[in-house]
């Protein structure tokens, strides 16, 4: 009898070792930690419809334990924390919403805001519902919005344009940081970035990235070591005000397909020398065409190849500040249906 059973043991021990993952039925089949659309390896591409929960907890800030009345008062949402010692807010149109939020919220009735100034730098907090697993590509979409002391259309400057980074951390330890400053002194780590040109209404983002470690907790807020004496005196004494609202954090997959930045830099520094859509899966290479007007419609850029960006120059020479309208023609791979779609971005040196 009792051979019988250890000989069942084994089996069935061998059978789950032997396992495969199944897409749809939130279950970890092949005991490898990632479940249905969290394991590329087996479930490439898996659309989100099947099983979609962001990785961010509260990612409206819709659940809360108190409703704010005026500043400062992340600690009503939630799951969320005030990540470091300069304070964020939270607003809900069920309590003390600012004048500088643009209205209507994207999703639901609460949002988030933070300051983005060279010694003052607001972040807000929270440890995930799983970890971020090294070597897998993330996507970050979110909403976002901007303000300043004075509306953008009476700063008489280009366009104002402001690094938004994701930081994370290979344990959830207590927030806050004892910092007013950037977290990368407390051994946080920057995951990735957007370059976001601002804009009194919201918008959505898109933020692609690839953690070298486990990461079990983040941050959200701006760039470090940030002096820019331009922006700081377009904005008024340098403060950016920054919405944030709608957090979805999970594995690239087939739902978003493609995003294309608003803005890029070709100044030869590390980020955002080239312009171009940035597709994750689920289109076909062979169909697939970019190009870039000027302001007078003059074709001054095409691309065949979703993996070759506009640098920024026309006819050997560096092409003028200022808005670039595009025209991207491509076509899922699971359907015949070509698509076009049009818009506009904004170079900056």
């Amino acid at each position: 009898m009792k051979k019988r059973f250890l000989f069942v043991l084994f089996a069935l021990i061998l059978a789950d070792s032997f396992a495969q993952e199944i897409c749809n039925n939130n279950i970890d089949d092949d005991g490898d930690r990632l479940i249905d659309l969290y394991d590329l390896e087996d479930c490439p591409c898996t659309r989100m419809d099947t099983f979609k929960i962001s990785l961010i907890p509260n990612p409206s800030f819709e659940n809360v334990n108190c409703i704010p009345t005026g500043f400062s008062q992340l600690n009503c949402a939630e799951n969320w924390e005030q990540a470091t010692l300069a304070t964020t807010d939270l607003f809900s149109t069920n309590g003390y919403v600012s004048s500088l939020v643009p209205l209507p919220i994207p999703n639901g009735n609460n949002c988030v805001a933070t300051v983005f100034h060279w010694d003052w730098m607001e972040y807000l907090g929270t440890c995930l519902t799983g970890p971020l697993l090294a070597g897998q590509t993330y996507l970050l979409k979110f909403n976002v919005a901007a303000n300043v002391a004075l509306p953008i259309s009476e700063v008489e400057t280009p366009p104002i344009s402001i690094n938004l980074v994701m930081f994370g951390n290979t344990s959830c330890d207590p927030f806050p940081l004892q910092t007013y400053d950037c977290p990368e002194s407390f051994g946080w780590k920057e995951l990735g970035s957007i370059n976001y040109t601002m804009q009194e209404s919201w918008s959505t983002s898109y933020l692609f990235f690839k953690p070298q470690e486990d990461i079990y907790s983040i941050m959200l807020g701006g760039q470090c070591g940030y002096v820019d004496v331009e922006q700081h005196d377009a904005l008024n004494g340098g403060q950016a005000y920054i919405l944030w609202d709608d957090l979805q954090l999970n594995l690239a997959s087939q739902e978003i397909i493609y995003y294309v930045p608003n803005t890029f830099t070709p100044n030869g520094d590390e980020h955002n020398n080239t312009f171009n859509p940035v597709f994750v899966c689920g289109y076909d290479p062979l169909e697939y065409r970019f190009d870039v007007y000027d302001r007078w419609g003059e074709l001054v850029f095409t691309s065949m190849d979703a993996g070759t960006g506009w640098d920024g120059t026309y006819q050997g020479l560096p092409a003028k500040e200022g808005v670039f309208g595009w025209k991207l023609e491509y076509k899922a791979e699971d359907t015949s249906e070509k698509k076009v779609l049009t818009g506009h971005a904004n170079l900056l040196r």
